[in-house]
């Protein structure tokens, strides 16, 4: 008998001890916006710095938010620009005296530091920064039985049905609502999207004008919809969509209330709709940089192999900000076939989406177009099923 207490304490015990680790994971892994205590003047001659650095986590970021307002001085010039690391993620954001929240989409980039630099001599005073970062990157298997019934509170992970986000809730746009930002932006889990519901109202200030525009990554779910001054529940249907984040926004000057907001997912490897990607194979590159005299010349190149496969899709973020010239381009073939040719590299950098048009091959290349240095970051090459 005492050895049967023995062995129910020590189960016992490690169940409340797995649980506790599963428990403080799921804490470091959620999706909420992570703020920052960082804050601070940039730019002009009565601010101490000229940068101001906020350093992130190892993590895929998909979006900032923060508030600034150029009340200090006698200009009204302030303008800011936004970076991670070197690469720029906004490059020009003109900056009301009043002061405003912003809030910038990021393509899912990981660096050491968030970086705020003034672009004109003026200063502009930067606080409530946050950051909203990606799917968390550890893996499970799919709970076994696990799945949606489409009902309220079925959320399952990789099972599928819906999650709330309450959290989320926020009132945007319009004046008295300004210091939220005209958006709301929730990251997604890693499974398609078949349904987005809110419930809103516009009886906040004096017109009712209120209309929101819905998205995950570019992809629309829904324009122009007309919030009612009564509130009502808004349902949509997506098409299998997978993303890294939903976007609810203003599309008028008006202030409108955002609640109750939920996501329906698939199951994961079940998306193959307009912006499905799971289930069908990526391969990920972490990128180089290519060309010119600091970068190997014109015939350094990227060499991904894609073991016969048809691809798909080809996705990478590049700039061109290396070197005094800008003259960057680049060109993608896989063997000898070329996929797309004199790809212009802006300097401040961008995400390019490629079409693979399911040319299958041995190796994927990207290389220069012209004898001109481009970083190019994060590729990611997805097949077809």
């Amino acid at each position: 008998m005492r050895h049967l207490s023995f062995a129910l304490a020590f189960i016992l015990l490690s169940f409340t001890a797995t649980a506790q680790e599963e428990s403080a994971q799921l804490r470091r892994n959620r999706t909420d916006w992570t703020t920052y205590a960082d804050k601070g003047c940039v730019g002009g001659d009565q601010c101490r710095t000229k940068r101001l650095r906020v350093t992130l986590e190892d993590r895929p970021v998909i979006a900032v938010r923060f508030t600034a307002h150029d009340q200090i001085g006698t200009k009204a010039e302030g303008v800011l620009r936004v970076k991670i690391d070197g690469n720029t993620i906004k490059d020009y954001l003109d900056i009301p005296r009043r002061g405003e929240t912003f809030t910038v989409d990021v393509d899912e980039l990981t660096g050491r530091a968030l970086v705020f630099e003034p672009v004109n001599d003026d200063e502009v005073e930067i606080s409530d920064i946050a950051v909203l970062y990606g799917r968390n990157t550890i893996r499970r298997d799919p709970p076994r039985g696990g799945g949606g019934s489409g009902r309220p509170g079925n959320w399952g992970g990789s099972g599928g049905g819906w999650r709330p986000y309450p959290r989320a809730a926020a009132c945007i746009g319009g004046t008295e609502c300004r210091k939220n930002g005209n958006r709301i932006t929730i990251a997604l889990e890693n499974a398609p999207v078949l349904g987005v519901r809110f419930y809103a109202h516009d009886s906040i200030g004096t017109r009712a004008d209120g209309r929101l525009t819905v998205r995950i990554d570019d992809t629309n779910v829904a324009w122009f919809v007309d919030i009612k001054r009564e509130g009502r529940t808004h349902d949509f249907d997506v098409d299998s969509v997978s993303g890294s984040k939903l976007i609810i926004e203003t599309a008028s000057d008006d202030e409108v209330e955002v609640k109750d907001i939920e996501v329906m997912y698939g199951r994961r490897g079940s998306g193959g709709g307009s912006g499905g990607g799971y289930g069908r194979g990526e391969v990920r590159h972490e990128g180089d940089c290519i060309g010119g005299d600091q970068c190997g010349g014109k015939r350094a190149r990227i060499r991904i192999a894609i073991d016969g496969r048809a691809v798909e899709q080809i996705r990478f973020y590049a700039r061109d900000d290396i070197g005094t010239r800008a003259g960057g381009e680049l060109r993608i073939r896989i063997d000898d076939e070329v996929v797309e040719n004199y790809i212009d590299i802006p300097r401040e950098g961008k995400t390019f989406t490629i079409d693979g048009h399911n040319i299958a091959g041995d190796y994927l290349y990207i290389e220069p177009a012209e004898d001109d240095e481009v970083d190019i970051k994060d590729i990611r090459i997805t097949f077809r099923d």
